[in-house]
């Protein structure tokens, strides 16, 4: 039972960076199914095993579930509520498998290896759409059913994950993927021309200069002719529309909107001043901006502490914190290349929740939950916890 979890986890995570290429007619995501079978399984396992493993940040994030299947009595749409508490149950379950399934260093790596050949996946569908002249809006390209904004954060957690697995398993059969993925990530984020996915990418390639010092000549050898690489081809293969609106990004920063997203922002925490407790129900954002005098249509928050603040009220942004926290205070306490491997990846996905609505995306859960799999693998698997067990 225990490998058929780890299988389906996998599978799972294979999926994640490309779920929205294969959407199954009336039915959705492959991706869900997959990881709804991966959840069962590793309850069932759980059940039979009577090894049950919980950390007390899975409470936390339970208790924002509950708060979440709470709020259905006093949504505004409760039909858009219903339909959150069935994504949050199911990422919950997510969460909580990896930390179970997940017991030892070389399962959190053969894991993180599905992330970046998923996200291989992902980068050649949007190269293929860019060939094939496939545009999502004007000269700015995805992989098929993505945002380009979505896509580039999606893209750029990859990065670190990729560049540790090519420094920790210099062996594999995949290095090669590993060591060339920033590359193609950089450049499928330039086809992008999402300007918050560039700051992502750049989070990512700044953990790969940083723990250039741990690589061998050779890999050092190869940063330099790929950084060569990029800085000849890309700005002859890239659309000069795509330069031209990344350019762009401090001014917005600086003086602009960011897409609206300021003024959404600003209506979103006027809707916490007036339900500034409870909030409007979970999954609700959208609805109170149709009503709302600026917009009166549906509108996506573009940031999750905007969105839960709205939807779940201080009460339930004090939850999400606590979540936070508690990955990070994990995250602070592993070892240097680890915390660097994972700090990287928790700012990017930080980005990514400032940018877009990503508090129900699964991305968000599985950085969190593996942040947590990895601590406990680490401290299973230490020097010390190894001298006890032969000890015992």
């Amino acid at each position: 039972m225990a490998r058929l979890a780890y299988g389906l986890l996998w599978l799972y995570v294979f999926t994640l960076p490309w779920e929205n290429i294969l959407l199954i007619p009336g039915l959705g995501t492959l991706s869900r199914y997959v990881g709804i079978l991966a959840a069962l399984t590793t309850l069932a396992y759980v059940l039979t095993s009577g090894r049950l493993r919980l950390h007390w940040v899975h409470l936390s994030g339970l208790g924002f579930v509950l708060l979440a299947v709470l709020s259905y009595f006093w949504s505004i749409a409760p039909q858009d509520t219903l339909e959150r508490i069935l994504q949050y149950g199911l990422l919950w379950m997510f969460f909580w498998a990896l930390f179970v399934v997940l017991e030892d260093d070389l399962a959190v790596r053969q894991i993180l290896s599905a992330y970046v050949l998923g996200a291989y996946v992902a980068a050649g569908n949007t190269i293929y759409n860019f060939l094939s002249g496939s545009e999502v809006v004007y000269q700015r390209y995805a992989a098929a059913n993505f945002d380009p904004g979505d896509l580039s954060f999606v893209l750029s957690i990859g990065i670190p994950l990729a560049w540790y697995l090519a420094l920790c398993d210099e062996k594999s059969r995949l290095v090669w993927l590993y060591r060339l993925y920033p590359l193609l990530a950089l450049g499928v984020v330039f086809l992008t021309a999402a300007r918050a996915g560039l700051l992502g990418v750049a989070v990512g390639l700044l953990f790969v200069v940083l723990t250039l010092p741990r690589a061998s000549w050779r890999l050092k050898a190869l940063v330099g002719v790929l950084a060569a690489l990029a800085l000849s081809l890309i700005p002859s293969l890239i659309p000069p529309e795509s330069f031209s609106r990344l350019a762009t990004l401090f001014d917005e920063v600086s003086s602009g909107t960011l897409n609206d997203r300021t003024n959404i922002w600003a209506a979103g925490w006027q809707v916490f001043g007036e339900h500034p407790v409870l909030g409007t129900g979970a999954g609700t954002f959208g609805a109170t901006l149709e009503a709302h005098p600026w917009f009166r249509q549906w509108v996506a928050p573009h940031n999750l502490f905007v969105a839960i603040a709205a939807e779940m009220g201080v009460v339930g942004l004090a939850g999400m914190l606590l979540l936070l926290g508690g990955v990070v205070a994990c995250l602070l306490s592993m070892p240097p290349l680890e915390r660097l491997l994972w700090g990287s990846v928790f700012l990017i996905l930080l980005l990514a929740c400032m940018a877009q609505n990503w508090e129900w995306r699964k991305q968000t859960w599985f950085v969190l939950g593996m942040i947590l799999a990895h601590y406990s693998a680490l401290r299973l698997w230490s020097p010390t916890s190894n001298a006890l067990r032969r000890l015992a």
